[in-house]
C-alpha cells in the first residue's frame, strides 16, 4: 500500500489526486469489510474467510501486474484492502482458539506486536524497495510471501482435528 502513491506518481505518472483517491478507497476496503465478518465467519467459516483473503491478495498481485493505469492501481488495492481484512478478522479470530484463557492476552499482545511490526517495517522500506526493484520487482518479492501462506493455511487445513484419520477415497 505505501509504495501505490509513490510508483503512481513517480513511475506511471498519475497525478497526486489520484493516488490520493485509491488510497482512501484502499482504507475504506479495509475496514468496512468489518461490518459483516462477524456474520460473514459464521456463513462461511474462518478457513474458506482466510482462503478467500488469500486469493484476493493473489488477485491484487496479478492485477498490478497488468498494468499501471488508474483502474489497475484502483482495483489492485481494493482487492488488497478486502484480503487484508478477511486474514486479519479470520486470523485474530482464530488465534484464541488454540490457547488456554490465562494465555490468551500475551499471545494476542505478542501476535499484535508481530503483525504491526512486520507492517511498519514494510511501510518504512517500500520506498528504498520500490527504488531498487521497480515497481513489476516489488510485486514478486511479494509472490514467495502468498505462496508460504497458502502452505501454511494447507498444513493447517489438514492437520485440524476433524482431517485427522480422514483418507481421500
Amino acid at each position: 500500500m505505501t509504495a501505490t502513491p509513490l510508483s503512481m506518481t513517480e513511475v506511471a505518472d498519475h497525478p497526486l489526486e489520484d493516488a490520493k483517491w485509491v488510497i482512501q478507497i484502499h482504507i475504506m476496503a479495509m475496514y468496512l469489510p468489518s461490518l459483516i465478518s462477524g456474520w460473514f465467519i459464521r456463513v462461511v467459516g474462518i478457513p474458506r474467510m482466510m482462503g478467500l483473503g488469500l486469493l484476493a491478495y493473489l488477485g491484487c498481485v496479478a492485477l498490478a501486474f497488468s498494468g499501471i493505469s488508474f483502474h489497475h492501481y484502483l482495483f489492485a488495492l481494493i482487492l488488497l484492502g478486502v484480503g487484508w481484512n478477511f486474514l486479519f478478522v479470520g486470523g485474530t479470530t482464530l488465534l484464541p482458539q488454540g490457547y488456554r484463557d490465562e494465555e490468551r492476552f500475551r499471545v494476542q499482545g505478542l501476535n499484535d506486536l508481530m503483525v504491526f511490526g512486520s507492517q511498519a517495517t514494510a511501510a518504512l522500506s517500500a520506498g528504498a524497495v520500490l527504488a531498487a526493484f521497480d515497481w513489476n520487482g516489488l510485486l514478486l518479492i511479494a509472490i514467495p510471501f502468498l505462496v508460504l501462506h497458502g502452505v501454511l493455511m494447507a498444513v493447517w487445513l489438514m492437520s485440524r482435528p476433524q482431517n485427522r484419520g480422514r483418507h481421500p477415497a
